[in-house]
């Protein structure tokens, strides 16, 4: 279980510090430690369908993350 001290810290860090240390301990996490049910199997085929007929509909990541953080306070 994670400790009360743990968290009063990161409820003291900033939204962009708190997003940040999201993406680094979710890449601390192997495909095979994180759980998928068959319902978001099934939207991620469907996703990546879509992404497969229509790549002109698609951005790349660079540009998604790009408007994700002009959206950060």
């Amino acid at each position: 279980m994670i400790n009360d001290v743990l968290i009063s810290q990161v409820r003291t860090l900033s939204v962009a510090e708190r997003i940040e240390l999201i993406r680094v301990v979710w890449e601390t996490l192997s495909p095979s430690e994180v759980p998928v049910s068959t319902e978001e199997k099934v939207l991620l085929d469907a996703r990546l369908a879509d992404m497969e007929q229509n790549p002109d509909d698609q951005s790349p990541w660079s540009e998604v993350q790009a408007r994700l953080k002009q959206q950060l306070p």
